[in-house]
């Protein structure tokens, strides 16, 4: 099901923060998905109201007529490969929560695209890789029968679940970065064993691994390394099984092969 909302945050909007309230509570689950995606990190949600006042409404028309574009021709070529079904599509305008975000939202695994962190990444000419690597996450919730958000929990596994995303991004779109800038892969390449290193210490020291992955962070000077990582463990893995065996693999087996594949 495709949950538009942008045409309410139209009807609401006026340039203030209290208008995007107005329209944020007529849809109150998201409103609750957004709060708790800054309160899981100990951050104020209400401070990032600010982020709103970046975009003009023509950024944001601008956004939504891609996603729109591009959504049909994605999920046409995700369908050739899985089978996907019983899911939602939600577009909304939120606090920058993230371009593309797979959650449970009425009971069902969903992809929540915000029109307003398209905008700021702009974004607007790589929305199918955008959609492909979100529905990767998707497949990959629907092939395993669980949340992949719980198994997400412990940071060790954003290997396997990023990089499962990145793997479905390459089938769809015939390469799996939608991210990369010149030479960022030619880096990532000679330097795999540094990665591989760095990424196994920080999980015996149990350090955070967000500098692998979240888009503010610059790391080893770079962006992303853990999306490359990611993407060189589920092509290791298919030397040995399908991608949708790699989908269903039990949790203490991803650790071992993950710990593996990392010295």
């Amino acid at each position: 099901m495709l949950i538009d909302t942008f045409s309410s945050f139209l009807k609401h909007w006026d340039g203030s923060t209290s208008s995007w309230i107005e329209y944020i509570k007529q849809y109150p689950e998201l409103f609750e998905k957004i709060r708790w995606d800054y309160e899981r990190y100990k951050m104020d949600w209400q401070e990032f109201l600010g982020v709103l006042l970046k975009r003009n409404v023509d950024e944001l028309k601008l956004a939504h007529s891609a996603l729109l574009n591009a959504l049909p021709k994605v999920e046409g070529k995700i369908r050739e490969y899985f089978e996907a079904k019983d899911y939602n599509i939600v577009i909304y305008v939120g606090l920058e929560n993230g371009a593309g975000w797979v959650t449970e939202f009425m009971g069902k695994p969903s992809i929540l695209f915000g029109l307003e962190a398209i905008a700021e990444l702009n974004w607007y000419d790589k929305l199918e890789e955008l959609i492909a690597h979100e529905f990767g996450h998707l497949i990959h919730w629907l092939l395993r029968g669980e949340n992949i958000e719980k198994l997400e929990d412990e940071q060790m596994f954003w290997l396997y679940t990023e990089g499962f995303a990145q793997r479905v991004e390459d089938l769809i779109i015939g390469r799996p970065w939608h991210f990369e800038e010149e030479g960022w892969f030619e880096w990532c390449e000679e330097n795999e064993a540094l990665l591989k290193r760095e990424f196994l210490r920080r999980i015996k020291e149990k350090e955070p691994l967000n500098p692998f992955f979240g888009s503010w962070y610059v790391f080893f000077g770079k962006q992303f390394l853990g999306y490359y990582l990611g993407y060189k463990f589920i092509r290791w893995l298919e030397r040995e099984y399908s991608l949708k065996e790699i989908a269903k693999l039990e949790k203490e087996e991803i650790k071992s092969k993950i710990l593996e594949f990392l010295r």
